[in-house]
């Protein structure tokens, strides 16, 4: 995710949507990344990739930023940054969440309250042109989405795949998922069910889910 500075508008006509998915594009096959989903808000840029190694990913993230401040500066005439900071990732489980994070995306718009160039209201995913949910639905192919397995598996052919996404997609995801996916890529965290974690935890010193509400168990010494 990268985040506007102060609440910025990223994006002041569609012209300003398409660059930035050009920019995506190019730097994501420039990089070898995959680009598996995308949602593209009034003060946000949400992607799901999978890199080859961590520094592709943060050379596509990098380079993205760096493009679209010089076309955004030199399109508006202004100066300095558009983004708030450093861009936030988190590692998302392959089985069930990717699918998850994707309509995450299709309903950013509504969770985020956003409205479209023209100032129309969305009141529902299928509104709103900038998230890849029109692709997975069959309005809209783009080539440079590359399906997840998460994708593939929900049927046998683009029909049938194309079908039981829009159902997904229409009956949205409970407050329980929802929270998760936006905390965990606010605070960085692993995204993905218990044993996940703990698979990765154990790769790293470094905590990768939130910790409890609450003071830690007290560890009484052996007798």
């Amino acid at each position: 995710m990268l985040s506007a500075n102060d609440g910025g508008l990223l994006f002041k006509q569609n012209a300003d949507y398409e660059v930035m998915l050009k920019f995506i594009y190019e730097h994501c096959v420039r990089e070898g990344v995959l680009l598996h989903g995308y949602s593209l808000l009034d003060t946000q840029v949400h992607l799901l990739l999978t890199p080859n190694t961590e520094r592709n990913l943060s050379r596509v993230m990098q380079g993205l930023g760096r493009s679209y401040v010089r076309y955004f500066n030199q399109c508006y005439a202004r100066s300095g940054t558009l983004w708030s900071g450093r861009y936030k990732s988190t590692i998302v489980q392959p089985a069930g969440w990717v699918k998850n994070c994707l309509i995450y995306f299709d309903f950013l718009p509504v969770l985020a309250s956003s409205k479209g160039p023209t100032g129309e209201v969305v009141s529902f995913a299928g509104d709103y042109e900038w998230t890849s949910h029109t692709h997975f639905v069959g309005l809209r192919v783009n080539g440079h989405i590359t399906p997840h397995a998460d994708v593939w598996n929900l049927g046998n052919t683009p029909f049938a795949r194309e079908e039981q996404y829009a159902q997904l997609a229409q009956a949205g995801l409970d407050s329980e998922v929802i929270n998760q996916i936006t905390t965990a890529i606010q605070g960085g965290w692993v995204l993905g069910d218990a044993s996940f974690i703990a698979e990765i935890q154990a790769q790293t010193h470094r905590r990768v889910a939130k910790a409890k509400p609450g003071r830690p168990p007290l560890v009484r010494a052996a007798p």
